[in-house]
């Protein structure tokens, strides 16, 4: 079981993803209670309204933690991206993080023990990127590295931790949506020569919050098999 049982419920956004559901399973396998939180259920993690309104009716008085997974992918350059693209993704990637954290904020400083803080970067936000995900996304990635280590070091006296993951190409809806083509591009240019399992990042997540961990904050673990090795 994960320590502090009777405080465990961990909050999830975009939960009902591929990386979601496997990280929904890895906690519920360590002994932590997921509260999945998708836009498919009508919540927009983006709107602090909606947020709101859901933590109000489904989630305890306190948190063991938030993993916060929403976030949507755009395409092409700077030329093929208009400031209506740009702003979606940027809502989509970078806003929901922020958000979901500042609504959640007053049910992790209400609980005791360890309690750590996982957002979702992307090696996109290590390298800069490509066309195939879009200006937007890499500079919402990159952000989600800023925005992690400024929660790691402003909430570090509430004994609140913070962290980001950056995965490469997942295999999930997000890279299959890819054609087939660019599919292998992408493996080609990864030194292991595979993509990453959902179960593979969502075991990264489950050590974020094990005893282990408890003195990482402020870090980005990279899961990517060597195409970023910085």
């Amino acid at each position: 079981m994960g320590r502090d049982s009777g405080n465990g419920t961990i909050l999830i956004t975009g939960g009902a993803g591929g990386i979601g559901q496997a990280t929904a399973v890895a906690l519920r396998a360590a002994g932590f209670q997921p509260l999945v939180l998708d836009i498919a259920d009508g919540v927009d993690a983006a709107d602090p309204a909606s947020v709101r309104a859901f933590l109000d009716a489904s989630a305890p008085s306190t948190l063991r933690g938030i993993v916060a997974l929403a976030g949507a992918a755009g395409a092409g350059g700077v030329d093929e991206t208009d400031v209506d693209g740009w702003r979606s993704v940027i809502r989509s990637n970078l806003d929901t993080a922020y958000v979901v954290v500042r609504e959640g904020l007053s049910r992790l400083r209400a609980a005791t023990g360890d309690r750590n803080i996982v957002l979702m970067s992307s090696v996109n936000g290590r390298n800069g990127g490509n066309t195939l995900s879009g200006p937007a996304y890499a500079t919402a990635k990159a952000g989600i590295i800023g925005l992690a280590r400024h929660f790691a070091r402003t909430l570090a006296p509430d004994g609140i931790r913070a962290n980001a993951i950056a995965p490469g190409p997942v295999e999930t809806a997000m890279y299959h949506r890819l054609s087939a083509r660019q599919r292998e591009g992408l493996v080609a240019q990864i030194p292991l020569g595979r993509t990453i399992d959902p179960a593979e990042v969502a075991g990264v997540i489950s050590f974020l919050y094990s005893d282990a961990a408890r003195s990482i904050t402020g870090a980005v673990l990279d899961i990517n098999g060597g195409l970023w090795m910085g």
